[in-house]
């Protein structure tokens, strides 16, 4: 998009009376040149430069947020694969050491009962076995679950691996362009700002002054050439005779409606809407 394409895209995004300024703000009619019409278009060329990054950088955190939020999506779904893995493997260790354990239990008793010399301790004994072989149950049944669990966080590992590694993948892709146009406009700004003082010397003082003061407020254009009579920046046409005496004396005025700088040449007239 061209630079005058981007000042009538903030314009559209603009209020028609935004620039609207008391009467006691407003400069003082001054004839202009032709060489000092042009400097001011030139600097408004300029300073929509200049707008466009300031634009950005309101923008980049925006920017950057859209283009981290999938990468952080695919990183904690891998996390948490990862994490229920994990889980799953600390889990089954210990069930497979509370086992080993309970069988040691069991074996002992075993030993133990073969020495018993009564039926009164030989109950006692049979009782506890069984209720060691009752936990050997439950904890295999346990470790089962836990096995069944890590097998299915291994089979979806490789699937969250893969989407990491593209979000990885895409988020670079688009970081590099948002950088590289951040140093491309960083460049164009730099660039602008070093030609806007030549040509602010070259229009009268008092017009820098309101100039600057729209370019304060943030929304272009800031200067509007007229065209079949009526302000190009929000449409209110000025009277037949107020144009009648800009035209032979090419004086600067400012918009009754918007506020903005109007100028007037003769090559935007022949050229109309």
């Amino acid at each position: 998009m061209s630079w005058n394409g981007i000042g009538r895209v903030l314009l559209a995004r603009g209020s028609t009376r935004f620039f609207s300024a008391s009467r006691e703000l407003r400069p003082k009619e001054v004839s202009l040149s032709p060489e000092e019409i042009q400097a001011l278009l030139e600097l408004q060329e300029l300073d929509l430069k200049l707008l466009e990054y300031e634009r950005h950088q309101k923008e980049l955190p925006r920017l950057i947020e859209e283009i981290e939020a999938p990468l952080r999506t695919a990183r904690s779904g891998k996390e948490r694969v990862e994490a229920e893995l994990a889980t799953a493997r600390t889990q089954q260790r210990g069930v497979e050491s509370d086992l080993a354990s309970n069988n040691a239990q069991f074996k002992k008793l075993q030993t133990q009962q073969m020495g018993v010399r009564n039926q009164i301790e030989f109950e006692a004994f049979k009782h506890e076995m069984e209720a060691l072989k009752d936990r050997a149950d439950s904890l295999e049944e346990t470790g089962l679950k836990w096995i069944e669990r890590m097998e299915e966080a291994n089979q979806r590992l490789p699937d969250v691996t893969t989407s990491l590694e593209q979000a990885e993948r895409l988020a670079a892709e688009a970081r590099a362009k948002l950088d590289a146009k951040t140093a491309e406009l960083k460049r164009i700004h730099d660039e602008a700002a070093e030609l806007t003082a030549p040509l602010i010397a070259k229009v009268p003082p008092q017009v820098p002054t309101y100039y600057r003061r729209l370019r304060g407020a943030g929304k272009a254009p800031f200067v509007a050439v007229i065209r079949r009579g009526a302000c190009s920046g929000c449409g209110f046409r000025h009277p037949a005779q107020r144009m009648q005496e800009i035209k032979q004396s090419r004086r600067m005025l400012v918009c009754e409606q918007c506020g903005r700088i109007q100028v007037w040449r003769e090559e935007e007239e022949r050229i109309g809407f």
